[in-house]
């Protein structure tokens, strides 16, 4: 948790293990030790929809370790309220996605390439009915859109010669 001017008030073991720092180093300091300078502008933000008694979910940004590692992280903000409904402060859920990042990152490019290859690649069911075929393999089966492929059993893909070879 923080107060709205951005002084950390607690700092759980989770956020130990996530930033690096022991609430002994993180607690009574700014919350900017943790926050890379480019983003800090992010935090007057935050700041202004808390105090308008606006919760934050699932915001993606970046954060900083004690290390230095720049990490993607998802925040979820919400106000700290006193007796009198006034905004007080904010607790904050931190989630580290770097690593979900990094997959989605390399399943883009996986897609890019597929899509851009000149090869035919496409990926059958067991009964041997596409449900992808990219491009290039359309046009080189003379097929117009994905409905045809998904109409068009895979044997019928290569020549009769060929045909129990591949689909045994």
């Amino acid at each position: 948790s923080k107060s709205l001017d951005g002084i950390i008030q607690s700092w759980n073991a989770a956020a130990e293990r996530l930033f690096g720092y022991t609430a002994k180093e993180a607690v009574r300091r700014h919350i900017s030790l943790v926050i890379p300078p480019e983003r800090i502008a992010e935090e007057d933000k935050i700041i202004a929809s808390l105090r308008a008694g606006q919760r934050i979910d699932h915001f993606e940004t970046e954060r900083r370790r004690k290390d230095g590692k720049i990490i993607l992280v998802s925040l979820t903000i919400s106000p700290i309220k006193d007796h009198a409904g006034n905004v007080v402060g904010a607790s904050k859920i931190v989630r580290d996605i770097t690593e979900r990042k990094a997959v989605e990152a390399e399943r883009e490019r996986l897609a890019t390439v597929i899509e851009n290859s000149p090869d035919f690649i496409g990926i059958c069911d067991l009964n041997g009915i596409p449900f992808f075929v990219n491009s290039a393999g359309l046009k080189m089966v003379g097929l117009d859109s994905m409905e045809q492929a998904r109409g068009t059993p895979v044997r019928d893909f290569f020549f009769p010669e060929d045909q129990s070879k591949i689909m045994d």
